[in-house]
């Protein structure tokens, strides 16, 4: 006996079976055994409970081996679990496979596990998209070290999804190592974002912040800058800055002409 989608959807498999009550159905083959299924075209809540009725009456009457075919969005794990209780089959409407195992008399709770691990398998994955998302918010608006972005995000992810997709971001390069605190922590940014100095930086990442950013704003601004416009464009002091421009000069990364200094580096 062969079950397919194709028959499913094929108008004239559609057929008046017989229970204690005439059912209409997507599919019935009087076997033996019998095979019904049908289709939960409805997004209304009632709308399964009636499929689970029928479906469950057709199976004790007729002891026949009955099918649900559903899209993913339809049901949640709680209903698929209600009708692995009727001993009725809960199929993806994407799943050939699943309604093949159905209509062959695999096991119940095996054929709905399927249906149940692909839902959730999709929520974990809009989940994460969600959090990575956030995480990228975030990024835009400061650098921030992992435990920070826990605080942050904590009302709607739990932490192991934050440092999961954290990990994902970083690997990936959208989000970026920046420094390390003076405790070690890392602190995570956007790749092209000046950030403001950040107190608790430690003395080699502050150090390497500055010159990056310094070198970042002389590479953008397209035109000569004062040490003065520096300082007060990134909020360092004039002192600092021109310690910086030094160090960037020896690395032959900035030179200093008339007008101000310019970047020579990509």
């Amino acid at each position: 006996m062969g079950l397919t989608f194709q028959k499913l959807i094929n108008g004239s498999q559609s057929s008046e079976v017989n229970a204690t009550l005439p059912w209409q159905v997507a599919f019935y083959d009087p076997g033996p055994p019998p095979v019904v299924a049908d289709v939960l075209t409805s997004a209304q809540r009632g709308a399964f409970y009636q499929e689970i009725v029928k479906l469950s009456d057709i199976r004790q009457r007729l002891d026949a081996r009955s099918v649900l075919v559903s899209p993913r969005k339809r049901l949640g794990v709680g209903d698929v679990r209600l009708a692995t209780s009727f001993g009725i089959y809960v199929v993806l409407d994407d799943d050939p496979e699943g309604l093949r195992m159905a209509s062959s008399g695999t096991d119940v709770g095996e054929v709905n596990s399927r249906f149940v691990e692909a839902v959730l398998k999709k929520r974990s994955r809009r989940v994460a998209s969600d959090c990575r998302s956030a995480i990228v918010g975030l990024l835009r608006e400061k650098w921030l070290t992992p435990e920070e972005l826990v605080s942050e995000l904590n009302l709607s992810f739990d932490d192991r999804t934050v440092f999961s997709q954290l990990r994902s971001l970083a690997r990936c390069g959208t989000v970026q190592l920046l420094g390390r605190t003076v405790k070690g922590e890392g602190v995570y940014g956007l790749p092209g974002i000046l950030y403001p100095v950040r107190g608790d930086l430690s003395r080699l990442s502050k150090l390497r912040h500055l010159k990056s950013s310094v070198a970042g704003l002389l590479a953008s601004c397209g035109r000569p800058m004062t040490s003065a416009e520096i300082s007060e464009r990134l909020n360092v002091s004039k002192h600092q800055i021109r310690s910086l421009l030094r160090k960037l000069a020896n690395e032959r990364k900035t030179i200093r002409t008339n007008d101000g200094w310019i970047f020579l580096g990509k």
